[in-house]
Parts: C-alpha cells; sequence; structure tokens
C-alpha cells in the first residue's frame, strides 16, 4: 500500500537523510510518528503534503504561488531548461550515489527530474519561499521539501553529497559546510545569451557573468564546466508563463512586459554554464 505523504516523509527521514537540525536551538532533529522533535522539546510537525517548515517565522517574499506555478508550467510542460538538466542528469548518472540538496529549490522541478531520471540517489530541496515548497510538495511526491533559510540551513555538517544551485545566490561558506570532504557542487549560471531575447525588449542590453563564475572559481577546485546554448520557439502560454515568472519583470517598463507578453510565439535562448567544483 502507498504511504501518505507526510509518512513517505518520515520514512524519508528516518532512513535516508536523519541530519535535519532543530532551527531553533540547533540540535539534531528526530522523529516521532509525523513531528520532528529535538531534545528541548521544539517541535516541527510534517504536513500533509510531506513538506516541513523550518523557519522561526514567515518570511514574505516576491516568490508568491502564481509565479512558481508560472515556473512550473515553463520548466515542466514547455521543457525550457531540460537541456541544462540533461547535463546535469547525464553528469551525476556516472557519480557515486548519495545525498543531492537543492539549495534554491523553487517550485522544485529541477530537482525532481533529476531525482527521477537516476537511481540511488536522495533529494532534499530548501527554499526559504514557503510559496515555492508547497507547489514542490503538490507536483513532486520523491523528494524532501523544506521551508528554510538557506543562509544558516537546519542540516548537519558534511552530510550531503551534491548540491544544486540554478540561477539562486549562493553562500558558499553555508555550501562548504554542508558538503562531504569529496563532495560538489553543481551551479549554473547564466551567460550573456541568457533570455537574450527577452532582455534586449526590456532593457535593450545582455547579461555578464564574469563576477558570479570568478566567485566560483574562488571558492571551489572547478573539475568541469559544460555550456549549454538552445533556442526554443516558445507559444504563447510559454511566454505568459516566463514573462510571469522571470524576476527580470519587475524592474521593467509596465509597457514593455505587457507587449513582450502579447506575442503569440518567439524564440528565446538558453545559454548557461554549468561549473561543478570540489570544495578546496
Amino acid at each position: 500500500m502507498k504511504l501518505k505523504k507526510r509518512e513517505a516523509a518520515a520514512v524519508m527521514i528516518k532512513d535516508k537523510f536523519p541530519h535535519l537540525l532543530c532551527s531553533v536551538c540547533g540540535e539534531k532533529l528526530g522523529v516521532e510518528e509525523m513531528t520532528l522533535i529535538c531534545k528541548s522539546n521544539h517541535q516541527f510537525d510534517i504536513a500533509k503534503n510531506g513538506s516541513i517548515h523550518l523557519l522561526t517565522k514567515n518570511l514574505k517574499t516576491k516568490y508568491t504561488k502564481d509565479l512558481f506555478e508560472a515556473r512550473q508550467y515553463l520548466m515542466n510542460e514547455a521543457a525550457f531548461f531540460k537541456p541544462a538538466i540533461d547535463e546535469v542528469i547525464k553528469y551525476l548518472s556516472i557519480q557515486k550515489r548519495g545525498v543531492i540538496l537543492d539549495a534554491g529549490c523553487g517550485e522544485g522541478t529541477h530537482l525532481a527530474q533529476v531525482i527521477e531520471s537516476l537511481e540511488g540517489f536522495t533529494g532534499v530541496g530548501i527554499d526559504l519561499a514557503k510559496d515555492g515548497i508547497q507547489a514542490a510538495a503538490r507536483f513532486y511526491e520523491q523528494v524532501l521539501w523544506i521551508t528554510s533559510d538557506l543562509a544558516k540551513a537546519p542540516v548537519e555538517s558534511e552530510s550531503v553529497d551534491f548540491i544544486l544551485n540554478i540561477l539562486s545566490p549562493a553562500n558558499y561558506r553555508e555550501f562548504a559546510r554542508l558538503l562531504k570532504d569529496d563532495g560538489e557542487v553543481i551551479k549554473i549560471v547564466p551567460r550573456s545569451g541568457y533570455l537574450k531575447e527577452l532582455r534586449h525588449h526590456y532593457f535593450g542590453s545582455g547579461y555578464e557573468n564574469e563576477e558570479t563564475v570568478s566567485a566560483f572559481y574562488e571558492q571551489f577546485d572547478v573539475k568541469e564546466k559544460v555550456t549549454v546554448t538552445f533556442v526554443q520557439s516558445l507559444n504563447q502560454q510559454a511566454i505568459e508563463a516566463l514573462v510571469h515568472m522571470t524576476p527580470l519583470s519587475w524592474r521593467a517598463d509596465p509597457e514593455k512586459v505587457s507587449s513582450f507578453k502579447a506575442l503569440k510565439r518567439t524564440d528565446m535562448t538558453l545559454d548557461v554554464d554549468i561549473l561543478i567544483g570540489r570544495k578546496k
């Protein structure tokens, strides 16, 4: 008989990832029925959808439920980012098995695609935005989804084999703490051509990633870099999803946002570097 989502999450914590820490006092959390509890009796319930909320206070972000639903459509149904995720899957398929932590997982599509495609890996997705974690838990059952502050992740040191960091801010000191001695960070950063059609329409310019890439090379021994460039034709539904999910729209002229959103079809460029580094 198939386990309910919260029961499956409890089993995953016990059997595959018994490394969660109390976000109040920092002590290790154990599982008692459907509740996480530490020695100081701080308690966190596993939600019905299997997600875990480990923030000590609710934080509002601009990343809303509607944004994450739009991102889920673009990344899953329209498969816009799939060529890059396929490269990540290709790399991981020949590595040792272990825990993959997606730092800044959003609505969870990327990590879910990785876990669905590989055997022997345990997936843990963490994001500050509760709406993203709720969407992830609704769509994807095979990953442990946690709402938490990534600057101080409630996870034991040296308990993670791989950290995914996809188009998200990074806290490299925290990444180094979380990784095992032979652990690796797989970071995806945009290149100059990433969403160039949208960027030129909004701002008349592209994007430069030299500062982001240099910071990664300073912190990690880079063993591999893979460039993925792919042009996809988006229909109007995918265009609307892109406009709604990207933070680029927050600072663009509203008239330009509306005119791009009204397009019936357009090409859109995926152009990213996948940086794979081991902690020094």
